[in-house]
């Protein structure tokens, strides 16, 4: 990600943020670094490391799968909502697609290991915000189960 980066902004009360304390959203912003970047700017690269969490604070981001043949949009990523939560839930992933900025976007990154430091410096902010990744997690596994049900 090459763009302008911040450090120790705010992090958003939404999104997965909502229910996690003001207090450990400040506590986690420093860990991880802010990013102003263009329309169309690579935020995970297809084939390439899931090491890393990514929150939307303002903007869009763009899923899409790549092949040869075509490029295949699979969703959107708006302010609140995140990409790369499934890299802090188990090793040695690569991205399943690619996740490219909409429009111009001001995105919170934070990779595994700064986050793992973050849990053992704040455990107790650490269990709010992995609850929430995980209910997250929960949700999507739950949306994916529905979408082969219907398909099947």
């Amino acid at each position: 990600m090459s763009a302008e980066s911040h450090n120790f902004e705010v992090l958003p009360a939404y999104g997965v943020l909502a229910g996690v304390s003001a207090l450990a959203r400040e506590a986690l912003a420093g860990f991880g670094h802010f990013s102003s970047l263009g329309k169309g700017a690579v935020v995970v690269e297809q084939g390439g490391p899931a090491d890393s969490l990514h929150v939307v604070v303002s903007g869009e981001l763009v899923v899409s799968l790549r092949s040869p043949e075509e490029i295949r949009t699979l969703g959107y990523v708006e302010e609140g909502q995140t990409v790369g939560e499934m890299g802090f839930l188990d090793d040695e992933v690569t991205a399943s697609a690619a996740v490219t900025t909409n429009v111009a976007s001001h995105v919170w990154s934070i990779h595994k290991e700064d986050f793992n430091r973050f849990l053992h410096t704040h455990p107790v902010a650490g269990c709010e915000i992995l609850k929430e990744l995980l209910v997250l997690a929960g949700r999507r596994a739950r949306k994916g189960n529905e979408r082969l049900t219907a398909e099947g």
